[in-house]
């Protein structure tokens, strides 16, 4: 059993990879499957604001992605969201004996999100994605920008070691929240994401190369909720408003005074929102 915070206790399960990894997830409650998808240097927890109200309505799976939590963080020859992060996915659902489910996912996990609703559209009933990673769609020029941030980061972990590669995604990602902490604390910071470390560097590289076409937008077929902070990075207000522009039939909110953890500074909006979208 597992818990934190006072959580509703779940079961602690695992399941082997195909390339032998363990693969470690949690599942909560009872009801139509409803699988959560975190982000990198998260954890299943990031869900913890959310997980007590929907395990009332579903049976809730929630992954570790590699190098998370009790998730071995081996990396095989296709790591990557829309590599091994979705071969995972299925092996989870292959071991709960799960066909069809629900999604809820942030960031990069909800970049995997999308990736498995294209390639799946018949195993995903419907589908919430918190400001997913999807930097493909922005605009030349606002991708150019991103781009030369995460090339550094890929640059900080081959040549400084995955450390460095971490205190640098940090960096952008905590912007003046990290540079507010003084040398000890950003030390431990970066300690307590030694596991998952090794990570920062190839995760963000397949960030880059991940190839999503306006093309696969029209082809979404899972109904799907999109959700992004106003207060978040700029360049997910871009990815939002192409979403807007290349498919005005689904939904997309901008949810008030929130950044990129939107799940997190604003659940009663997240909750309400993605429990009324799912039952639908």
């Amino acid at each position: 059993m597992s818990g934190r915070g006072g959580q509703t206790p779940g079961e602690l399960r695992a399941v082997r990879a195909g390339d032998g990894a363990r693969l470690e997830y949690e599942v909560v409650g009872s009801g139509p499957p409803l699988v959560m998808l975190h982000g990198i240097l998260a954890s299943r927890f990031a869900f913890s604001r959310q997980r007590a109200e929907l395990a009332e309505k579903f049976r809730l799976i929630l992954v570790s992605a590699r190098g998370h939590d009790g998730s071995e963080g081996r990396l095989p020859q296709n790591y990557g969201v829309g590599g091994s992060d979705v071969d995972d996915l299925c092996t989870v659902l292959a071991a709960e004996g799960v066909e069809r489910i629900s999604l809820l996912a942030h960031s990069s996990g909800g970049a995997t999100g999308f990736v498995f609703a294209c390639r799946y559209p018949e195993r995903v009933a419907r589908a919430v994605l918190i400001e997913p990673s999807l930097l493909a769609l922005l605009p030349p020029a606002d991708r150019d920008q991103i781009a030369r941030i995460f090339e550094a980061v890929v640059a900080a972990a081959k040549n400084e070691g995955p450390e460095a590669a971490v205190r640098a995604f940090i960096a952008f990602a905590g912007g003046e929240a990290w540079r507010r902490l003084d040398a000890e604390q950003q030390a431990a910071r970066v300690q307590a994401m030694a596991a998952c470390a090794p990570l920062v560097g190839p995760h963000v590289r397949g960030l880059l190369d991940l190839v999503v076409t306006a093309a696969d937008v029209a082809a979404l077929r899972p109904p799907t909720l999109f959700m992004y902070g106003a207060d978040s990075f700029p360049f997910e207000g871009s990815i939002a408003n192409r979403f807007r522009a290349l498919r005005p039939d689904l939904r997309v909110m901008t949810v008030e005074k929130a950044g990129h953890n939107v799940h997190r500074e604003r659940p009663d909006i997240v909750n309400a929102a993605a429990r009324a979208f799912l039952a639908e």
